[in-house]
Order: structure tokens, then sequence, then C-alpha cells
């Protein structure tokens, strides 16, 4: 996998990570709650374009996210600690 496919991906995670975020601490969790929550609702150019890069189907991010099976209890459950 090249990085910048593996930098796209960590994208397309971090804006599923914030928009799933159930406690956001900080002014800017706050503030990236929302945007992300928009911009994988939206599935709009951007959010297409992301995936693509990323070799995710924007099809399946955008339903998977939209029907709650991405949510953070899922997303906690599979963190790998290091």
């Amino acid at each position: 996998m090249t990085p910048e496919k593996r930098l796209w991906q960590s994208v397309v995670l971090r804006a599923v990570m914030d928009a799933t975020a159930i406690d956001p601490s900080s002014d800017e969790n706050r503030r990236a709650k929302p945007d992300a929550d928009r911009w994988l609702h939206n599935g709009g150019r951007d959010f297409r374009e992301a995936c693509s890069l990323a070799g995710f189907d924007p099809d399946f991010i955008r339903g998977a996210y939209t029907s709650g099976r991405i949510n953070a209890e899922l997303l906690r459950s599979t963190e790998v600690t290091s």
C-alpha cells in the first residue's frame, strides 16, 4: 500500500471518528463533529474523491455511517492499542 493511500484512509477514518465522537472534549473536537457528520452525510465530490484515493467505496462508507453500522462503540471495540 502506498503512503498516499494510507494518508487518505486516515483522512476518511478521522472524519468517521470525529463524526461519531460521543463526548468531544476540546473546542476543536466540538467544531469537527458537525463538519465531519455533514461531510459523511452529504457524500459530495470531496468525500467521494477522498474515498476513491483511499481505495474505499464511497457509497458503502456513506451507507454504513448513515445507517449506524459505523458508530463510536464499534470504533472503540476495534481500536488497536500500542
